[in-house]
């Protein structure tokens, strides 16, 4: 193991907390995890494990795994960083083996991380994360399963579906739902979230960051139907304009459809207590289930919408409303 490791649990200390936001700034710029996440803010809802290598009282490189409360079975893997005047001594790659360990140990299935250097992308291989298709995300399924399997054997045998207010808790069970292909090729125009089948999912651990910055100035909502085994099988989001009127999306595991009605009422209501005008959605013209979804549930079209850029190709958008 790494000279110097420590492992932390979150919460940490403020001075180890200021000292690793410095370092993390400087590597990533800005990262996908908020800092007060570090001091304890989502204690209640995730566990955090911290992996730190530091020398002369500065951390040169750094790993965390972070596990869902609810669902442990589920794990994010994110903050990798060595100082470039460190790498090539094996650090990270220590750093990675015994979090998997660990992660893996306390019960973990399946590991999720982001990426998109080559050079990385071959540790990870070595130490059993497998790419899935269509996106940036390699998942690390300690029984050996390939990522497709896990996520067939993951979603199967839906249950009755509760749809809650979208919260810290889903950090890591929003990412087996959105790198899951679906069928509609736009499954939020909200948060820019399309399916994997016809676009490339380019985050990983900064997926949930999109639905939380919707909070953040009161002009947005999001919704999340968890089911019995508390796996999140769909999400909505709800955002008011500039002219007030409130756009409202989302989307539902095929498996567990039904949620989807749920999610979109959830997100209208919300849309109503804030005094919105109107209610609409942007659908994309393809989508042609999901058109015909909103227009029975009293939607109907309204013109042309701006088109969406499914990874350079246009594809024409209609504005449905209600």
């Amino acid at each position: 193991m790494a000279q110097n490791y420590a492992r932390f649990q979150v919460p940490i200390d403020a001075a180890l907390n200021g000292r690793l936001q410095a370092f993390w700034r400087r590597i990533f710029g800005d990262p996908d995890i908020e800092p007060s996440v570090f001091l304890g803010s989502e204690a209640g809802y995730n566990t955090s494990d911290l992996y730190v290598v530091e020398e002369s009282g500065r951390p040169v490189s750094t790993a965390m795994v972070t596990r869902c409360n609810a669902l442990p079975e589920l794990g994010g893997f994110g903050e990798v960083a060595t100082v470039p005047a460190a790498r090539g001594r094996g650090l990270a790659t220590d750093l990675c083996r015994q979090s998997v360990e660990d992660f893996a140990y306390a019960g973990g299935k399946a590991l999720f991380l982001g990426t998109v250097n080559p050079a990385a992308a071959r540790i990870y291989h070595r130490l059993g994360w497998r790419k899935l298709a269509s996106s940036i995300v390699w998942a690390n399924v300690t029984d050996e399963r390939s990522p497709e399997e896990f996520l067939v054997d993951y979603f199967s045998n839906p249950s009755v579906t509760v749809v809650e207010e979208g919260g810290p808790g889903a950090r890591i069970p929003v990412i087996p739902l959105i790198v899951t292909p679906h069928d509609w090729q736009v499954l939020d125009a909200n948060v820019g979230i399309f399916s994997a089948r016809y676009a490339v999912v380019r985050s990983c651990m900064g997926l949930y960051p999109k639905y939380h910055a919707l909070e953040a100035d009161g002009r947005g909502a999001w919704f999340a139907a968890r089911d019995a085994g508390q796996r999140i099988v769909g999400l909505s989001t709800a955002v008011l304009d500039e002219a007030g009127d409130c756009r409202v999306d989302g989307f539902a595991h095929r498996g567990s459809d039904g949620a989807w009605d749920d999610l979109l009422r959830a997100a209208m209501s919300w849309g109503e207590e804030k005094g919105a005008r109107e209610t609409y959605s942007a659908a994309c013209v393809e989508d042609e289930e999901r058109i015909a979804r909103l227009e029975a549930m009293g939607f109907r079209m309204d013109g042309a919408a701006p088109d969406f850029d499914l990874d350079g190709r246009a594809v024409g958008a209609v504005r449905m409303e209600q």
